[in-house]
């Protein structure tokens, strides 16, 4: 799928705002994805020859992104998609999934009245479909959590699966071979913690938690864990300090992460 043309080709497209294209096109050329700390990543486009489409000479800057499953799965609308990758874009679409009910803001005005309060004459009110009012009466849930899948690794001596790209298979192994996997991990709890010699490996993860990080690799135990917190309450709080308030905020988030580790 190509776009528009736009920008300077085309300046009257509907995509066009103060002279700048709302789909930010034409691309910029990359010869790798990147990510985007602010945004969605930025995609690989080689830089190919131009292709006559219509009046205009264009190249792989304007072709859109979609998933060609997708598309042929919903024949009638080709479908374009990016990935959120970022927490906080995750968390974005979390919040306004569960934004809240729907409200409307009703006005009382009695006529020929003199002095009215204004502001006493405005209600907000919840808006309650009828699809909504049978889910509710029917005792339906409306939500649901999920237990955390944790992956662990199995394989044998010096033979954990690695990613490379090519022409970097050497500089692959030797990073992989500096990092822990979650079984060689397990291996040097069991040498250290004596309590894990309790514990299967496919059950560590109730117990311990496994920190990945490109510098080392560890199963955290309760005392790491509460380090951790101190350290990010303020950020875990955040979501619930505009609820609650600042002093609260944390606290609830808190009792939140307790109770999720009682599933």
């Amino acid at each position: 799928m190509i776009h528009g043309p736009c920008g300077t080709l085309n300046p009257n497209s509907p995509y066009m705002r103060e002279s700048v294209c709302t789909k930010q096109h034409p691309k910029e050329f990359r010869e790798k994805t990147e990510e985007n700390i602010n945004g969605y990543p930025m995609y690989q486009r080689k830089c190919t020859e131009s292709v006559r489409v219509g009046r205009h000479d264009l190249d792989n800057r304007w072709v859109v992104l979609y998933n060609t499953w997708l598309s042929k799965k919903n024949s009638m609308l080709p479908l374009m998609q990016k990935y959120a990758l970022l927490q906080k874009n995750v968390k974005y679409l979390y919040k306004y999934v569960y934004k809240g009910h729907d409200a409307a803001s009703i006005r009382f005005q009695n006529e020929n009245t003199l002095g009215h309060d204004e502001i006493l004459s405005f209600l907000d009110g919840r808006y309650v479909s009828a699809p909504e009012a049978m889910w509710r009466l029917n005792e339906f849930n409306l939500s649901e959590k999920f237990r955390t899948v944790v992956q662990l690794a199995f394989h044998l001596p010096d033979q954990q699966t690695i990613v490379y790209q090519d022409g970097q298979e050497e500089e692959a192994v030797a990073r992989a071979s500096t990092r822990q996997t979650t079984l060689t991990s397990w291996f040097e709890l069991n040498k250290n913690d004596q309590d894990s010699h309790n514990y299967l490996y496919t059950d560590l993860p109730h117990y311990y938690t496994f920190n990945r990080s490109l510098e080392e690799c560890l199963w955290l135990t309760s005392k790491i864990l509460k380090e951790l917190w101190f350290r990010y309450k303020d950020a875990l709080g955040e979501d619930f300090v505009g609820q609650y308030s600042e002093d609260s905020g944390p606290e609830y988030a808190l009792a939140e992460i307790e109770e999720f580790f009682k599933y």
